[in-house]
């Protein structure tokens, strides 16, 4: 693979990991106001990006710094259509408005880490690729579940406390010193959704995977976990 292939990617890479920035917005509204304003919050930033790329699109307006962005890290199937950003503020919405929190973070953070790792895994490593995984290939997939798995083990917890430890340490950080732990794993919870965050990267290839990883893992969480507690 050209290094600098590779390094375009680690680029783009880089920015993905910045969809961490949406749930920041959601919770620096939603603790002090409630979970209706977190969510207003992100749509007002949706709006602000189907403005900007009606401009880009439809009216080649060139804006400082978001064009050198939009010039050196789009992809080429994004230069005549609507870029991976607004899928993935509408699936960062979905989550955080439909499924447990838990859930929802877990999937927008396996978004992150998992389709990361799959990626420059398998660019820089990958050397095994059935066919029918699209060019994709099984050493990325296999590092993107246990990234997955990873993330599921933090995020997905039972509440210690009266709730779940990184919601009150977001509240007040001196409650990671108070004692009250840090809850224990869902485990049942956990595989599920690392599993099919990993096959909707591996399996989908024409929808943009901002919006189906988080989407599809936070529904099969949420079913998973509502079966257990029902």
């Amino acid at each position: 693979m050209p290094m600098n292939t590779f390094r375009d990617e680690v680029g783009r890479k880089v920015i993905h990991v910045l969809i961490i920035f949406f749930p920041c917005v959601y919770f620096f509204f939603a603790i002090p106001f409630g979970h209706r304003e977190g969510l207003l919050a992100l749509v007002a930033l949706l709006v602000l990006g189907i403005i900007l790329e009606y401009l880009r699109l439809e009216h080649r307006v060139r804006l400082p710094l978001l064009s050198w962005l939009w010039d050196n890290f789009r992809r080429e199937k994004e230069e005549e259509h609507m870029g991976a950003e607004i899928y993935t503020m509408l699936g960062v919405i979905v989550a955080l408005a439909v499924f447990d929190l838990r859930v929802a973070v877990a999937a927008i953070m396996m978004t992150v880490f998992g389709d990361l790792t799959a990626c420059l895994v398998g660019m820089r490593f990958g050397s095994i690729r059935p066919a029918a995984f699209r060019g994709k290939s099984v050493e990325g997939a296999a590092v993107a579940l246990v990234a997955n798995l990873a993330v599921g083990f933090i995020f997905l917890r039972t509440c210690a406390g009266g709730s779940v430890w990184w919601w009150q340490a977001m509240q007040d950080p001196e409650w990671l010193f108070s004692g009250a732990g840090f809850g224990e794993p869902l485990w049942p919870v956990i595989p599920v959704m690392a599993l099919a965050a990993a096959a909707v990267e591996l399996l989908i290839s024409k929808i943009n995977d901002n919006l189906t990883i988080p989407v599809i893992s936070g529904l099969a969480g949420q079913v998973t976990l509502s079966a257990l507690s029902g």
